[in-house]
C-alpha cells in the first residue's frame, strides 16, 4: 500500500512538472516572412503570353512557393519554381506583375519589384493597298503621319535619282525600340513597320506647285526576321498598291536651275530590294543607324536621339554623346576623306562588306568603321572613279537604286579619291 502511495505521489509530482514546464516554456511557432522576391523581369513576350522570373527568396525555415499578381490581383498560388509563363493574355495589352514569396506558415514577404510588358499583337501581313497599312491620315497625297507614326530624318542618305524622300517608322502599341550597346541598329521589337516614300516636287523652285509621289518602300519586323515589299503610287496621288515585280516610270519634274528633268525612273523587284538589304542571306534596314540618326534635325529641334527617348521611342541610350555620329557627305567644312566614307558606307557598304551580295574576292570593304588599310579603296579607286561616273546598267554604281549620275557626289568622290 505505501508502494502505491509513493507511486501516486511521483506521478502527480511529473505532471505538475509537465504543466509547469507548458507554461514557462511555450510553443515556438514561425512568424517571420520571407524575404522578398528580387529582380523580377519579363523574359519573354508573345501574342497572349508573357514569361516572368526572379531571385529565389529567402526564409528562416524555408520558401515553400511564391504567389504571383497581375495588375494587383493574385492570379497563382503557391507556384514551386522561380520562372513562369502567363497565359491567356489579351494581345497589345499592358500588364503589370509582382511576386512574393510563402512559407509553411503561410508567412508572406513584401512584394518584389513590379514588371511591366505589353503583349505583342498578331503578326502583321501586308496590305494590297498601302492606306490598309494605316501609315497615314488625312488625303494620301499629303502622306501626313497617323497617329502614333513617328516621322526621323538621317544625316546621310542613299541617292536615288534626286528624289526626295519621307522616312517613317511605326513601333507596336506599348513598344519600345532598345538601344544594343552599338552605334549601328537598335533592336527593333516584332511588328515594326519602316516606310520611305519617293516623291518629286513638280517644280523644285516652288514645292508649293505640288508634287509627284512615286512609290513607298515598307520593312515589317516578324519574329522571324524582317519582310519587304513596296506600294506604287497612282497618278492621282489617291492610292498606292502593292508590287513586288517592279518596273519603270516616266518622271519629269523642273530642277533648281529651271531646268526640265527627264527621268526614267526605276521601281525595284522584291528581288533587287533583297540584293541590297540582305547580310549573310538575312534582311535588315539600312538607314535606321544610330550613328546616321544622332544629329540635330530640324522636325525636333534638339538631338533626334534624345528626342526618341524622351518621347517612348529608345529604350537604354541615356547619353546619346556615346554614340558616334556619322558625317554629313555635303557638308564642305568637313574633311574630304569624312564625307567620302560616310558616303560610300550609306551608299555602297550594304553590298561591299562582309556578308553583302558583292563577293569576297573583291576585297572591297566600304562601311565606315572599317580601317582604311582594309576597304579596298586605294587599290580600286581607279574603278570607284569610273563607275560612280558611269550610267551603264550593267557597269555603274551603285547598279541598283539610280539611273542617273550624282554628279555633286562623284566631284566630291575624285577631290578625295586624288588625295590618296
Amino acid at each position: 500500500m505505501k508502494r502505491i502511495q509513493i507511486a501516486l505521489s511521483l506521478s502527480i509530482l511529473l505532471i505538475i512538472a509537465g504543466c509547469g514546464s507548458d507554461d514557462s516554456n511555450p510553443s515556438q511557432f514561425d512568424n517571420e516572412n520571407p524575404s522578398a522576391p528580387q529582380n523580377l523581369t519579363v523574359s519573354g513576350i508573345a501574342i497572349n503570353s508573357i514569361e516572368l522570373g526572379w531571385d529565389a527568396s529567402t526564409d528562416n525555415v524555408g520558401v515553400t512557393g511564391y504567389h504571383i499578381y497581375q495588375d494587383g490581383t493574385l492570379i497563382v498560388s503557391a507556384h514551386t519554381a522561380t520562372s513562369i509563363t502567363i497565359p491567356n493574355l489579351d494581345e497589345e495589352t499592358f500588364y503589370s506583375f509582382y511576386v512574393t514569396a510563402i512559407d509553411a506558415e503561410g508567412n508572406e514577404s513584401v512584394p518584389s519589384n513590379t514588371a511591366s510588358a505589353t503583349t505583342e499583337g498578331t503578326p502583321l501581313q501586308f496590305t494590297p493597298t498601302l492606306s490598309e497599312m494605316g501609315l497615314f491620315e488625312g488625303a494620301m497625297e499629303d502622306i501626313v503621319p497617323a497617329n502614333g507614326v513617328q516621322y526621323y530624318e538621317i544625316r546621310t542618305a542613299l541617292f536615288t535619282d534626286y528624289t526626295h524622300k519621307q522616312r517613317l517608322v511605326r513601333l507596336p502599341v506599348g513598344q519600345t525600340m532598345r538601344y544594343a550597346n552599338s552605334d549601328l541598329l537598335p533592336l527593333f521589337p516584332n511588328n515594326t513597320v519602316i516606310a520611305k516614300t519617293f516623291f518629286y516636287y513638280l517644280d523644285e523652285r516652288d514645292p508649293t506647285l505640288g508634287k509627284k509621289i512615286v512609290e513607298t518602300r515598307v520593312l515589317i519586323k516578324l519574329q522571324e526576321g524582317w519582310i519587304a515589299s513596296n506600294y506604287v503610287w497612282n497618278d492621282t496621288m489617291t492610292e498606292a498598291f502593292r508590287d513586288d515585280v517592279g518596273g519603270m516610270i516616266d518622271i519629269s519634274y523642273i530642277d533648281n536651275n529651271g531646268t526640265t528633268q527627264d527621268i526614267d525612273y526605276i521601281i525595284p523587284s522584291n528581288a533587287d530590294c533583297f540584293e541590297c538589304h540582305n547580310n549573310n542571306n538575312k534582311t535588315f534596314p539600312l538607314g535606321m543607324k544610330l550613328r546616321n540618326l544622332n544629329f540635330i534635325p530640324e522636325y525636333a529641334g534638339y538631338n533626334q536621339l534624345q528626342y526618341f527617348s524622351d518621347n517612348g521611342l529608345l529604350l537604354g541610350l541615356d547619353d546619346p554623346t556615346t554614340v558616334s555620329s556619322l558625317p554629313n557627305w555635303a557638308n564642305g567644312t568637313l574633311p574630304i576623306d569624312e564625307r567620302a566614307r560616310a558616303y560610300m558606307d550609306v551608299n555602297c557598304a550594304h553590298c561591299h562588306s562582309p556578308g553583302g551580295s558583292v563577293a569576297p574576292s573583291f576585297n572591297m570593304d566600304f562601311r565606315y568603321e572599317t580601317p582604311f588599310s582594309e576597304t579596298g579603296i586605294y587599290a580600286n579607286r581607279g574603278e570607284i572613279e569610273a563607275r560612280f561616273a558611269s550610267n551603264a546598267p550593267i557597269y555603274r554604281m551603285p547598279r541598283l537604286g539610280r539611273t542617273v549620275v550624282h554628279q555633286e557626289a562623284l566631284a566630291m568622290l575624285i577631290e578625295y579619291l586624288d588625295t590618296l
